[in-house]
């Protein structure tokens, strides 16, 4: 790994874990974007589980290269529909920019690390 794709790496873990927490913990804010996203609440523990399997699966990417890009391509998958979900509703840059933000990170990622 490129000392690139580390940092993405930490950078991913840190805000995946962080994130979903908060899909744990149903803030009420966090509630009401999702209503405003037209996505049910009950599914905020499935994305949760999702953000910490890519975690963890990038994380052991630093032993096991081919499964942490697997784990990084899972990620691009989910911030991209993250990202179509904001603007299906035509939501504020300011709200889709983290999505379309983390897309971006995850796509430099899988690059940095399949180009090593």
């Amino acid at each position: 790994m490129s000392n690139i794709s580390t940092v993405l790496a930490g950078i991913l873990i840190i805000v995946c874990v962080a994130s979903a927490l908060m899909d744990f913990r149903k803030p009420e804010k966090l509630v009401e974007e999702m209503k405003k996203l037209k996505v049910p609440v009950e599914r905020l523990p499935l994305l949760g589980v999702i953000k910490i399997l890519g975690a963890i699966g990038i994380a052991i990417g630093f032993q096991k290269v081919r499964l942490g890009e697997l784990a990084g391509v899972g990620l691009c998958l989910y911030f991209a529909v993250a990202t179509v979900t904001h603007t299906r509703i035509k939501d504020t840059v300011k709200d889709t920019a983290p999505a379309f933000i983390l897309f971006v990170m995850s796509v430099l990622y899988v690059l940095t690390t399949v180009a090593k």
